[in-house]
């Protein structure tokens, strides 16, 4: 039944593709010698998901049917609360597998191979984020890579710092290259409320991602600013970071009750974080000359994984993941890949795609 819910995951993510692929626009290559700084509207907000025209999953399995023989009755995951509210607050969002497949096509076209590529991944140190089907486990079965260095705390901030990301840049086989996957997550349950999840073993639904969503509810209870910033250092600095970092970035939220459009928006602001942290500490090693003497080119993933539950009554199946950015990094300068992999979702990745380039 794993491979069948996999299977069919992956057939509905590339069934999407398909349908909205005449929107894909002509893809322009950026170029520089430094990731640049990220703007305050480098979120997907409301308006741009709701301009989103998905086909309704009936329309899907029906167009299914004549290649699997599977009928719309009998199929696997019908249509549920969990899909429709996947693809309203995370347009564009794809099962591990179908990422993970057309990813790792384009980095072998790019000469990534399982000998010289080294990979790490910044994302939430959940243990949801760590299980046989994670997006970092597809990573390493397409890509034929062992072993993967870890770079992401609480909330998939990198927060190995410098010392950490040098440690990991060192790690680079002879004129190799590097591979890294980032970004914030987020459950949604099978009542389809965002940022819920269930988990194997309980008996109730928990907070996925605890870091973002508990930084946001201290943020509205109280003026945490003065508050972080006094006590960064102490044993929950992690905590403590993401509450500083997003406390002037919740303003819209102030006086709304919290819902699936908060927590969507909240993540959203959480890979924002991601980025700008990952992006500075990155910066530290590709803008000195030695570093691409040893090192031929650097790829960045970044996106939203969405958990979705397991254990119990809840059928389980592949978490989701929405693609917000693709760059490759070289000695001569950076471009933008993200049309070449994902170009059949142009409004989702547009802002994150801007000229943000020094």
């Amino acid at each position: 039944m794993i491979g069948l819910n996999k299977a069919f995951a992956f057939l509905f993510g590339a069934n999407l593709v398909a349908q909205s692929a005449a929107f894909a626009p002509a893809v322009k290559a950026n170029l520089a010698t430094k990731l640049g700084a990220i703007s305050d509207d480098d979120v997907v907000d409301t308006a741009t998901r709701e301009a989103r025209i998905m086909a309704p999953l009936s329309a899907v399995l029906a167009s299914l049917s004549p290649l699997s023989g599977i009928s719309p009755a009998n199929a696997v995951p019908s249509a549920n609360v969990f899909e429709s509210n996947l693809r309203k607050n995370f347009p564009g969002a794809l099962s591990n597998s179908a990422i993970a497949l057309r990813v790792a096509a384009s980095l072998r076209d790019r000469g990534y191979t399982s000998t010289n590529t080294l990979f790490g991944s910044s994302l939430c140190s959940d243990e949801i984020n760590d299980t046989a089907e994670s997006l970092v486990g597809d990573f390493q079965n397409k890509l034929g890579v062992e072993g993967v260095f870890n770079l992401g705390g609480l909330g998939g901030l990198p927060f190995v710092g410098i010392s950490g990301m040098g440690a990991f840049t060192s790690h680079c086989p002879v004129d190799g290259k590097i591979f890294i996957v980032f970004g914030p997550h987020v459950g949604i349950s099978d009542d389809g409320t965002v940022g819920k999840v269930e988990r194997v073993g309980k008996n109730s639904v928990s907070t996925s991602c605890g870091a973002g969503i508990g930084a946001y509810k201290a943020i509205m209870a109280t003026d945490t600013k003065k508050e972080a910033k006094d006590t960064l250092g102490t044993k929950d600095f992690q905590e403590e970071y993401i509450i500083a970092q997003l406390s002037n970035r919740l303003d819209a939220l102030k006086g709304q009750e919290p819902s699936n459009e908060t927590i969507t928006y909240v993540t959203n602001k959480m890979y924002d974080l991601v980025w700008e942290m990952l992006r500075s500490e990155i910066n530290a090693f590709t803008t000195k000359p030695d570093f691409w003497g040893s090192v031929s080119e650097v790829t960045l993933l970044g996106g939203i994984v969405v958990n979705r539950g397991h254990g119990g009554s809840v059928s389980g199946g592949e978490d989701f993941f929405q693609p917000l950015m693709l760059k490759s990094l070289a000695k001569d300068g950076e471009s933008d890949v993200y049309g070449e992999v994902f170009g059949d979702f142009p409004a989702l990745a547009r802002p994150h795609r801007a000229a943000k380039y020094v």
